[in-house]
């Protein structure tokens, strides 16, 4: 039976490990690189990720620690590993991987995205010794003819010499239902434990690629493409009654109104200030003043507005000093002159994206 998760997506069987703890917010995003192999036209990945750098969530990572800390920071109890294509940096995604394991012990589930391209027997044997819980192949599904895609399939039988989970991750492509069920029955006949289906949804990057194609979005509000979510679910449907395996549908509202936030709420449990609300969402609201000097507005606040001292933030990069909201509303009403008060919401990701700004009179 398909079942609809408390997540907004659909399954059929038990979710994969990864899956589990990601829809959760449990778990790290490693991006080891933007490079890969292939060139896929709804390949969603930002300007500024397309080369080889490197991410854990949105901190971008100069070293080893910088990938724990993000990691302590959301008190992670996993990662994905993603890209590109990790096994085109493979060296420093096994390196992350065993760091990870080092770190946070055994029970720490890793799980990497791949096209299946490099996959030979060899690399997958530095990720599974790295210690590389669960694999899912996305080979060049829907280009089929392609020299790669042959070398894709045969590399994918590789992976089952070795002791963890084996799966597919692919986009629900309106119109490619026929290439979806011969991959899932692929799978299925190799012993994999489950195949993913992924919404089908804009970027910036894609959507010139996407349209071009003939697919549209579902309205003005969504980036997910009409189509693709019933064509997911048809596969659900079809591959409970021909295929043993795990299915789950990820939904584009599942990332954005879950992932997410449940992210976003272990994160600032770590990064809040006391001046700092946690909203529903896992956003931190509070206020802030902004003056030309901060020095300056730092004493006329603590001497003559008498605020205490240890309610006030002075953030030289932002240019601000902040506070709790309370307190804002108070000073934007008896304060004079060219001081501005604001009410922000921002993430409390590394790069803190402001989410809303709201001045005070």
């Amino acid at each position: 039976m398909v079942w609809e998760t408390p997540y907004f997506s659909y399954a059929v069987r038990e979710l994969p490990k990864g899956c589990q703890l990601c829809v959760r917010g449990e778990k790290l995003v490693l991006f080891t690189t933007g490079v890969c192999p292939r060139d896929c036209f709804y390949c969603p990945l930002s300007e500024h990720r397309m080369g080889d750098v490197v991410y854990a969530n949105e901190r971008p990572v100069k070293s080893l620690d910088d990938v724990i800390e993000e990691a302590l920071l959301m008190e992670a109890r996993g990662t994905g590993v993603t890209g590109g294509d990790p096994l085109a940096r493979l060296d420093r995604t096994a390196e992350y991987i065993r760091a990870l394991k080092e770190a946070f012990g055994e029970n720490f589930h890793v799980h990497l995205y791949t096209t299946g391209a490099l996959a030979t027997k060899k690399n997958l044997e530095k990720l599974y010794d790295a210690g590389l819980d669960e694999i899912r192949f996305h080979p060049d599904l829907f280009n089929p003819n392609s020299k790669l895609f042959k070398v894709e399939v045969e590399n994918i039988r590789n992976a089952f010499d070795f002791d963890w989970d084996v799966g597919g991750e692919i986009p629900s492509i309106p119109g490619g239902f026929e290439r979806m069920k011969w991959y899932a029955e692929f799978l299925d006949n190799l012993g994999a434990k489950f195949l993913n289906v992924n919404e089908l949804e804009f970027s910036e990057t894609n959507l010139r690629a996407i349209l071009d194609r003939g697919y549209r979005p579902i309205s003005d509000e969504s980036a997910a493409i009409k189509g693709s979510l019933e064509l997911g679910l048809k596969l659900l449907e079809w591959g409970e009654e021909n295929t043993s395996l795990s299915y789950h549908l990820c939904t584009a509202r599942l990332k954005d109104a879950v992932q997410l936030k449940n992210r976003l709420r272990r994160m600032a449990r770590n990064v809040a200030r006391p001046y700092m609300e946690i909203t529903e969402d896992g956003t931190l609201r509070f206020g802030i003043a902004k003056y030309d000097d901060l020095n300056e507005l730092y004493a006329l606040l603590v001497e003559e507005a008498e605020v205490p001292a240890e309610w006030l933030y002075i953030n030289r990069e932002r240019g601000r000093i902040e506070m709790p909201e309370e307190v804002a509303v108070e000073l934007a009403e008896a304060v004079e002159g060219d001081v501005k008060f604001f009410i922000v919401e921002e993430y409390p990701t590394w790069d803190r994206l402001e989410v809303e700004r709201v001045p005070l009179p």
